[in-house]
């Protein structure tokens, strides 16, 4: 296994994130870097269709923040960027992946929400091993069985569902409804996922949203304040992402934010757990494991695979 350490970004609607690792002989990663930014390049996607040119500027420089801190430790020669479904939605998006070639070096690969979801399973999964994986965006929502090999991307994520329902930012919803609504309609969108899939298997939720409702529950156990690592590889039974999407609902900003939660997901997190929620129930889950290990990891492993030749 090569020690030439390389990063991995998943440019995503709402976050982004930078992995910078290396391999070790038994197949694991070293992890040198591990850092998350509240980009935001998807706000106002689900008004407008394009994106907002304050998002794009958000977005350029937390790009360049993670191309220095990548050439920093040595992986900047061995960089891949991948964007997800804020990329495939926006009718701007090339002009996005351009202005990043041009401004900052940087070459962007929009990703297919199938190969989203390969990626995400590589992450996580190991061979051989019944693993379902749920991973709940900011614009889509992907679920992965069979060993990888049933692969489904829906449209619904925390972002765009909250902006079209529910208000962002300020602004007030695109469509009537509200949470009933955003309920609904994440119920249609999950039919496509496998019925049953994670009845005998280990589901596994990639990701912020899972991670924050992992934290709610430690809360009960008196976790006062958010804390990813020590929530990391926790189990949360099938029914705590719907009794904590429709609690916090109904609370104000601050309310959520006095919770041991990320203060950046406050107004997103609903969503996301009501897109978690609907993935469970049409899996037939009987409870799911939460890790922070994303897409980034699994890009991370392709790149040290090339490297391995």
């Amino acid at each position: 296994m090569s020690a030439a350490p390389v990063a991995a970004v998943d440019l995503g609607t709402h976050t982004a994130l930078l992995l910078v690792c290396r391999g070790r002989p038994a197949g694991e990663l070293e992890v040198l870097h591990d850092e998350l930014a509240f980009a935001r390049l998807g706000e106002g996607l689900a008004r407008t269709g394009r994106l907002d040119p304050e998002s794009i500027e958000r977005t350029l420089g937390v790009l360049a923040g993670f191309r220095d801190r990548a050439g920093a430790f040595g992986a900047g020669g061995r960089l891949r960027i991948v964007g997800t479904a804020v990329l495939r939605r926006a009718h701007d998006a090339a002009d996005f992946v351009e202005r990043c070639r041009d401004e900052l070096g940087l070459a962007i690969e929009v990703i297919s929400g199938e190969e989203e979801a390969r990626l995400g399973h590589l992450a996580v999964a190991s061979p051989g091993h019944d693993t379902v994986i749920i991973d709940a965006g900011g614009a889509s929502t992907e679920v992965v069985g069979d060993e990888g090999a049933e692969r489904v991307s829906a449209p619904i994520g925390a972002l765009i569902l909250t902006e079209r329902y529910l208000g962002f930012g300020g602004e007030p919803p695109l469509e009537p409804g509200g949470w009933p609504a955003l309920c609904a309609e994440i119920t249609d969108r999950a039919v496509a996922f496998p019925a049953g899939a994670g009845a005998a298997a280990d589901v596994v939720l990639l990701g912020g949203s899972g991670t924050n409702l992992a934290c709610l529950e430690a809360s009960r156990a008196g976790l006062s304040a958010f804390d990813h690592a020590r929530v990391e590889g926790t189990r949360v039974p099938v029914g705590a992402a719907r009794a904590w999407a429709d609690h916090l609902v109904t609370l104000g900003l601050s309310e959520r934010r006095a919770l041991p939660i990320e203060p950046e997901r406050a107004e997103l997190l609903p969503a996301g757990l009501a897109c978690i929620a609907a993935a469970l129930d049409r899996l037939d889950a009987k409870e799911a494991r939460v890790t922070g290990r994303g897409l980034r990891y699994g890009v991370a492993r392709e790149l040290l695979a090339a490297l391995n030749g």
